[in-house]
């Protein structure tokens, strides 16, 4: 499997005064202090339908690895959807993240946020604002979704990004970078122990020897509820199913009870808020590279309870992607090779041209209606958009 070489962003570091010049904040030394974040209460509805989802340890990571890697195997065949704890990401850094994408919504104009508004059709690319009412979930009705994201190649300049997130755009770096060496790095390893692949293997297709990265994303988001007659037309779906695009996908878990995964035997549960824990899921081209032995699994977000309606639902999530330009195809393992199946029977595509061209897609293309789900045909791959 061969790397094509990427550009890779400079990190040089500024001066003082360029810097504080960067963060557009005058003469002022320091942060501006943020709202909290108010977290809102876990739901009292005692009929919910949980999603079964085994949990993985990571404090186990040094002396229990063969059982956490059993755990993994398990999770990523049946379900395709695990949750991380022991992870060592502090709760105060986790807070802290949802008070900073609390204040990417509110703290920053509507004007402001047209200005660094995704090139979403043109580039397919997320980088900037995904405004509301981009996406069709259902018969007319749009979404009620914003989000804003740092790819990580492009972080700098801080000029990039609105001038109110500005001084805060380290503090997200510096989570990012995180994430990666104590979540990413030991799950990529893992999951080596699945596939039966050297470890380190799959986590130099996101960091090779020679430094370059994937271009992660790390998104704050959030939902405003829908109105009582777009609810009757979605019959509640505020985000249509769908698989990730990327290899691996984090979310730090909060309490609005929305997210549902389709389970192995075709039915939509929802996954239960864990204080501190994080919710992994595999996306299509590690899915694709596993031969379908590991699991992009359907999920989607619904309306949440009836005591939790009123609350929006803020998400902080990091997309991990694979370097740019390597091609989706079968790992070099005897149990892929052996257990999985051919995806891409004719050309098949690398992980950026994938991620492009479902940015680009997902919501907007005109895709093969149907009843439950529309289909969606990339290079000869069939994909399901359920409402």
């Amino acid at each position: 499997m061969v790397a094509v070489t990427t550009t890779q962003t400079a990190t040089e570091t500024q001066p003082l005064e360029e810097k504080l010049a960067a963060l557009d904040i005058g003469q002022t030394v320091g942060k501006p202090e943020l709202p909290k974040w108010q977290k809102p209460p876990v739901t009292k509805d005692e009929n919910i339908e949980w999603a079964d989802i085994l949990t993985v340890d990571l404090s186990l990571y040094d002396t229990k690895r063969d059982e956490l890697i059993d755990t993994v195997r398990t999770a990523l065949q049946r379900d395709g959807f695990f949750y991380v704890i022991g992870h060592g990401i502090p709760q105060e850094t986790l807070d802290r993240q949802f008070d900073i994408g609390q204040h990417t919504f509110d703290g920053v104009s509507r004007a402001e946020k047209e200005k660094h508004r995704a090139l979403i059709k043109e580039n397919g690319s997320f980088m900037g604002y995904k405004l509301p009412n981009y996406w069709e979930i259902k018969d007319g009705v749009r979404d009620r979704i914003e989000h804003y994201n740092f790819y990580q190649n492009s972080l700098d300049p801080v000029t990039r990004h609105p001038a109110p997130i500005r001084p805060y755009v380290e503090e997200t770096k510096a989570f990012l970078a995180e994430t990666r060496q104590k979540v990413l790095r030991r799950i990529c390893n893992l999951i080596d122990g699945v596939l039966e692949l050297p470890e380190g293997y799959l986590w130099k297709l996101h960091e090779t020897d020679d430094g370059r990265r994937g271009d992660d994303l790390l998104r704050y988001m959030i939902y405003d509820p829908l109105t009582s007659e777009e609810k009757r037309k979605t019959n509640g779906v505020m985000l249509n199913g769908h698989t990730d695009f990327n290899s691996l996908s984090t979310l730090v878990s909060q309490p609005v009870t929305a997210l549902q995964v389709l389970m192995p035997d075709n039915k939509w549960r929802y996954v239960k808020h864990r204080d501190g824990a994080l919710v992994i899921n595999i996306g299509d081209q590690l899915a694709f590279m596993s031969g379908g032995i590991l699991k992009g699994t359907m999920h989607r977000v619904v309306t949440p309870p009836s005591d939790q309606q009123n609350f929006r639902r803020l998400g902080v999530f990091h997309f991990a992607h694979f370097v740019g330009g390597i091609p989706i195809d079968l790992l070099p393992s005897k149990k892929v090779q052996e257990e999985g199946h051919v995806i891409f029977e004719d050309r098949i595509p690398t992980t950026d041209e994938w991620e492009t061209t479902r940015v680009r897609n997902y919501g907007t293309a005109d895709f093969i209606r149907g009843e439950e789900y529309d289909i969606e045909i990339i290079n000869g791959v069939k994909l399901r958009h359920y409402h």
